[in-house]
């Protein structure tokens, strides 16, 4: 059954965000067009792992993977709008309920707040830190164009579009749809799927590549 982070950190104290999806110009300020990410509180798992985007055009979009349910790890998407409310964040869902997010001075992490827009009094974590390039390690393969690239240490699959990236996976000659080991600089975040309405976690490819195709990650 699906949850909501609305509801699982209700249970923890607090509330979060939600979805509609109202587009709206927004002012030029520096924390939009990133990603950020950090590991909530969760009152039934192990935590949540949130990942946020905030979007030039006014809406955000949400990726949640609930750790070590019941049923495994579960992982949901939801999109909003978002404003500026002061120093603040606020989210806005399809039913006029808001919540609240306040920016670092340098932008570098974003705080939830409660549902007032007030800072939580807790121990527990409530911050998502902005999502820098690292270098990505795992197997990247190209079929009939759609590009996939999963990684070694977690095993999850993410979308990799990119021409560099599929230029140097045909560089090394394999048939299309062969894994090839690969090390990426870049971050993850989230970006449309191919089905409407949907997301899929993505690898944003933004410096060095490094194909072999005598590798593998076992």
């Amino acid at each position: 059954m699906k949850k909501s982070l609305l509801l699982a950190l209700m249970a923890a104290g607090v509330v979060t965000l939600a979805g509609c999806q109202t587009i709206a110009k927004q002012p030029n300020v520096t924390y939009i067009d990133r990603a950020y990410t950090g590991t909530l509180p969760c009152a039934d798992c192990s935590g949540i792992e949130a990942t946020l985007l905030v979007n030039q055009d006014g809406t955000y979009v949400e990726q949640l993977v609930y750790l070590d349910t019941r049923d495994g790890n579960q992982t949901f998407y939801e999109t909003g709008s978002w404003a500026k409310d002061g120093e603040k964040l606020r989210m806005t869902n399809a039913n006029g309920e808001r919540s609240y997010f306040l920016p670092s001075a340098d932008d570098k992490s974003m705080i939830l707040l409660d549902q007032e827009g007030n800072k939580i009094e807790s121990q527990l974590n409530y911050t998502l830190n902005q999502v820098t390039s690292t270098k990505k390690v795992g197997e990247y393969r190209y079929l009939a164009d759609a590009a996939t690239f999963t990684e070694c240490k977690t095993g999850r699959t993410y979308s990799a579009s990119g021409l560099e990236l599929e230029k140097g996976y045909s560089a090394t000659g394999v048939t299309g749809g062969t894994p090839v080991y690969a090390e990426i600089e870049g971050y993850y975040t989230i970006r449309p799927s191919m089905e409407d309405g949907q997301f899929d976690p993505a690898l944003v490819q933004t410096g060095q590549i490094m194909f072999d195709k005598s590798r593998s990650c076992k």
